[in-house]
């Protein structure tokens, strides 16, 4: 609940700020059922390459296909499990948006063994934490704790992934809690304004449809809808397990074993399609009276995660709103006093993601706000970057860039976020050298062939009549009910 549609869920965002955004590592997989190699073990790389040594871990793939990465870290008495599925929120059907999201929410909720409330009591008592979340390409469950508790973690976590019996009770309150959650959301500008951009720039296209479904499509989901989404998608053959902290080869053997009865299934094939750029300037209000502050949304059809400009986009928007040191910030923050945040970015997905300017501001100033933004925008593109920006840029980025790994957990999930993605770890081990190799000519042919200044979808969330003169942008203007939005 309450996720960014921009933004990777709570669990991804800081760990997965460097993979889901731009770079990589390298290391072969081993064949199935062997015990694999482990990584980056004991090379050493010349002092300022630009290339960075990863902690060792162990990849393995086991015979039922699930692939398994072991992170040992003996620094802390912790031990955590990851599992990212590979299927997201563009697998739910056509008129059950959320489905994924719920399944998810379901997994904890009881098993054969044990319900709700068993399952909450025996968490406490080791101090155990469960997590879901779902992205649009995939569903991430994560379980921490004591390594002392492993064994228990262990059980408790293949119990929630292979074992969950979805009972009518549970289901009937997992979805009453998640209807309200989407009802107070439209009490939330910021969560309102990212809901009335979503189809108004994907239209029908999966990554039109919020991750958390739609109240109308939720109340639709049956008992059966939910066990054939899980069945059909939780395989081992369709995840990666990650297991990161304080244990031994022993442990390793029993992690293996527990997932040993997990029967992989053939999985059916999601070819997205390509989402198209919206024609010219289309701005919605989604009106809201009484407001004295609007939420401004700026955006347009980003690239995939695999696309080869990634990183020079990466730059780019850093100098542009990526970061408190930018030309928005300078100009529509600092220079004229519109609002006091305003930042940029790319969501990259399997499929193109969106490339989104957000804001906001007292409604006096809406008219203003979009201009000059729009304005600058297109100036960004027409000129380009500077080398002075770039080499700003550059630092910023190596500055931050540590933070995606420095700790084991970061490190595993981002490994297996370029697992999904099919980016080899070479992007980790040399983001900094390829950082480096990138000029101002690089960026600037990558910003002229990716981001379009006329196809742009505009969003303003407030009083319908403070936005009225953002009509003279275009004929494609259109006023909208916040109630039309679930």
């Amino acid at each position: 609940m309450g996720k960014s549609i921009f933004h990777r869920s709570a669990i991804l965002i800081l760990s997965s700020i460097i993979v889901a955004s731009f770079g990589c590592a390298s290391k072969s997989s081993s064949g199935s059922g062997s015990s694999g190699l482990f990584a980056n073990s004991g090379n050493s790389s010349p002092a300022g390459s630009g290339i960075t040594q990863l902690r060792a871990y162990r990849e393995s793939t086991m015979p039922n296909g699930l692939k398994v990465l072991f992170l040992p870290d003996q620094s802390l008495p912790a031990l955590s499990l990851g599992l990212l599925v590979k299927t997201g929120g563009t697998s739910d059907p056509d008129g059950l948006a959320g489905l994924s999201n719920f399944v998810s929410d379901l997994l904890d909720q009881g098993t054969k063994r044990r319900n709700s409330n068993q399952i909450a009591d025996d968490l406490g008592r080791i101090g155990a934490t469960f997590r879901s979340s779902v992205d649009y390409d995939y569903t991430y469950l994560s379980l921490s704790g004591l390594s002392v508790s492993s064994t228990d973690l262990l059980s408790n976590f293949v119990e929630f992934a292979t074992q969950p019996t979805f009972r009518d009770s549970e289901i009937k309150r997992v979805r009453e809690q998640t209807i309200a959650s989407m009802q107070r959301s439209l009490d939330n500008p910021r969560a309102v304004a990212e809901l009335g951009l979503l189809n108004h720039l994907y239209g029908q296209h999966p990554y039109g449809r919020p991750v958390v479904g739609i109240r109308s499509q939720l109340s639709e989901v049956t008992k059966k809808n939910v066990i054939q989404h899980y069945l059909k998608y939780y395989r081992p053959n369709n995840s990666i397990l990650v297991v990161v902290g304080k244990f031994d080869a022993d442990f390793e053997k029993k992690v293996e074993t527990a997932f040993t009865d997990w029967v992989k299934r053939e999985i059916p094939l999601q070819t997205l399609p390509t989402p198209k750029s919206i024609p010219g300037l289309r701005v919605r209000v989604v009106e809201k009276a009484g407001l004295s502050q609007a939420q401004i949304r700026i955006a347009g059809i980003g690239i995939k995660r695999q696309d080869a400009d990634f990183m020079a986009l990466r730059l780019a928007n850093t100098i542009l709103g990526g970061a408190f040191a930018s030309r928005l910030n300078d100009k529509i923050r600092k220079e004229l006093g519109l609002t006091y945040s305003i930042n940029s970015g790319f969501d990259s997905r399997i499929e193109k993601g969106p490339f989104y300017i957000s804001t906001f501001t007292k409604v006096e100033s809406i008219e203003k706000v979009v201009t000059e933004t729009v304005k600058l925008y297109r100036e960004f593109i027409a000129n380009g970057v500077t080398k002075e920006e770039l080499n700003r840029a550059k630092g910023y980025l190596k500055g931050i860039f540590p933070q995606a790994i420095e700790t084991s957990d970061k490190l595993g999930f981002n490994l297996v976020l370029l697992r999904l993605y099919g980016i080899p770890d070479r992007y980790l081990t040399h983001y900094v050298h390829d950082l480096d190799a990138l000029s101002v000519s690089d960026v600037n042919s990558a910003i002229r062939r990716n981001m379009k200044p006329d196809d742009l979808a505009i969003v303003v969330h407030a009083p319908k009549e403070s936005a009225e003169a953002l009509r003279s942008l275009g004929p494609a203007y259109e006023v909208i009910p916040v109630s039309s939005l679930q």
